[in-house]
């Protein structure tokens, strides 16, 4: 009877789920990292053995995210580019994330009340639309659907009291969900609080079977922070200042816990702003704090409080900004595992109001169904709107310009849109809107697309003025990029100034006095091969640059190349260039 009414009750949450999600089915792609993942992604293309060996050897968006490229994979194999497939894939992993949540809160607590409740705020919830309704946020729904199968079997292992086939599993699971996403790996810490939750006894056991699990949590770890870094997404400044980290990571958990309790002026992107709390803000974490401090006084509920406080504190850490990421301080998408202790501690709330207060029981009874079946209401309408607003990109930005108009992302992404759709007189209209606001870099990018508008629509005198601000812009980075290199070279930091001197030969290869400044620093750091091959460069363009053959015989001879150096040096001589003695001194014993 149990069981019939596990699957009645199940059926009825995943059609529920469903209904809320289905807009999704409808939506298309949208400019926001789509094209990255899937619509402009060769390497998905190409259902081939390079195919593979590239997505497991490569980072993708600054991620190390093999199994999640892999489902775009074979997804494309079969869909190609519509996006029907991708989203009913989404869709399909979504349901079956609600089942593995009341598995596992059915596992820990043996009620289905709690189990059932649990679920349907989690399926429901509008803050997860971002996951689901967003193709490039596939590692998310990938990596919790490992993440709870993992600690599900886990839960198994620890009935059998012994390694066998359930850690075994559990391990593969955590693997898996490490593939997906980095952020799994805060999984041996979610055990180490299962373990306080079903009492386990405290023995040297409790933490030596955690080990592999740790070790794999390091490995993982560090290759994230190594694609991070490599891609330049870890920002230094005021991010690492210690005060700044706490307020920050108390502003996002506040943030988080309103949009829970209250779900509404949710955005793909919120605006970066100076951390300052405000009455506001606290009002609605002070109230759950409070609660859950009275609740406290319950000595039956302390223990299931500490546990999902701690299920929601360990899971959304790895976003709280201890380690500056990127420019997103918080995201809808990052709720979408850690939502999952504040659920639990709801249902149990609103079935203790419920079960096991006497007095005027059934009075009560009657607000908690009559609450419950409201907040699911509403939270189905959330949700559905929320899916629309996925639609496409037009949509996408206009609802975050609608709610943030200073949103300059949003701006420049729906400039494109409008350019994509050959609404050039918008997409001009929203590139001019910004561009007084970002970067030169940025300010470059818009004016290459007005160039291409201006000339879409015949304003050609238009063309040619973004035209010449490129070339303002250019001149104006190279100069700064070539002092500052410069500076960085004076003081001795000769890495930082390779860095800055590459940055400005992109803009103009062919400066002869800023290759050989590079060139010469190479060989400072003892990058000989890197300086010969670029004083080699612009020798192709000048031959009878004396300096240039000074410099080359310089490197020759550090390569031990001696014939060679002393070749060049013998130019240089005869171009008129005064060579210094040291140099003659090192050269002379290989000369016959």
């Amino acid at each position: 009877m149990k069981n019939f009414k596990i699957i009645i009750l199940l059926t009825l949450v995943l059609i529920i789920t469903f209904v809320a999600f289905s807009p999704c089915l409808k939506n298309r792609f949208v400019n926001w990292d789509d094209d990255l993942y899937v619509t402009k992604n060769t390497v998905i293309q190409s259902f081939s053995f390079h195919s593979v060996k590239q997505i497991f050897t490569s980072f993708f968006v600054s991620n190390y995210q093999p199994l999640t490229m892999l489902s775009y994979l074979f997804e494309y194999r079969f869909f190609k580019l519509a996006p029907f497939g991708y989203h009913l894939t989404s869709l399909i992993l979504h349901l079956l994330n609600c089942l593995l949540v009341f598995w596992l809160i059915y596992i820990l607590t043996q009620r289905i009340s709690i189990s059932s409740i649990t679920t349907l705020l989690f399926g429901l919830h509008p803050l997860h639309v971002e996951s689901v309704a967003w193709i490039s946020e596939r590692k998310d729904l990938l990596y919790t659907l490992f993440f709870l199968a993992a600690i599900i079997c886990y839960c198994y292992y620890l009935r059998t009291r012994k390694i066998g086939k359930y850690y075994y599993f559990a391990l593969a699971l955590f693997t898996l969900s490490l593939l997906s996403k980095a952020m799994a790996v805060i999984l041996p810490f979610i055990l180490l609080n299962i373990d306080y939750f079903i009492c386990r006894e405290r023995d040297r056991n409790t933490l030596i079977d955690k080990i592999p699990f740790f070790i794999l949590s390091f490995i993982f770890g560090v290759i994230a922070v190594i694609g991070q870094y490599v891609s330049g997404a870890i920002r230094g400044g005021n991010g690492t200042n210690l005060f700044n980290k706490v307020a920050t990571a108390n502003y996002s958990i506040m943030f988080y816990l309103n949009k829970t309790f209250m779900p509404i002026k949710l955005s793909c992107l919120y605006p970066r702003m100076d951390i300052h709390f405000t009455p506001e803000l606290l009002m609605l974490p002070s109230i759950y704090i409070i609660l859950c401090i009275t609740i406290l006084f319950f000595g039956a509920y302390k223990k299931k409080i500490i546990f999902s406080n701690a299920f929601f504190l360990i899971s959304i850490l790895p976003v709280l900004q201890f380690i500056p990421i990127g420019e997103t301080i918080v995201a809808d998408r990052y709720m979408y595992l850690p939502s999952i202790g504040i659920f639990y501690l709801v249902a149990e709330g609103l079935v203790w109001l419920y079960k096991d207060i006497a007095k005027y029981r059934r009075v009560i009874k009657i607000i908690v169904l009559t609450f419950l079946a409201c907040v699911i209401s509403i939270l189905v309408l959330l949700t559905r709107e929320r899916c629309k607003v996925w639609k496409d990109s037009l949509t996408l930005w206009n609802d975050v310009i609608d709610k943030y108009p200073n949103s300059i992302m949003a701006y420049n992404n729906r400039g494109i849109a409008f350019s994509s759709k050959k609404e050039y007189d918008k997409a001009i209209s929203d590139f001019n809107h910004v561009i007084g606001f970002v970067s030169d870099i940025d300010r470059k990018t818009i004016h290459l697309y007005l160039i291409g508008l201006y000339r879409a629509i015949g304003k050609n005198e238009e063309a040619m003025e973004s035209y010449n601000k490129i070339k303002a812009i250019d001149a104006g980075l190279f100069r700064q990029y070539y002092e500052s290199g410069s500076k960085y070279k004076e003081a001795g930091k000769n890495n930082e100034a390779i860095v800055l001197y590459r940055m400005a030969l992109e803009l103009d290869p062919n400066n002869l006095a800023l290759n050989n400044e590079l060139g010469i620093t190479y060989i400072f750091v003892g990058r000989f091969k890197e300086a010969i091959a670029l004083f080699k460069k612009v020798l192709e363009i000048n031959p009878d640059f004396a300096l240039i053959h000074n410099n080359l015989a310089l490197a020759y001879y550090y390569e031990k190349k001696y014939a060679l150096a002393i070749r060049h040096c013998d130019r240089a001589i005869d171009l008129g260039y005064v060579v210094a003695p040291r140099l003659l001194e090192l050269l002379n014993p290989y000369r016959k």
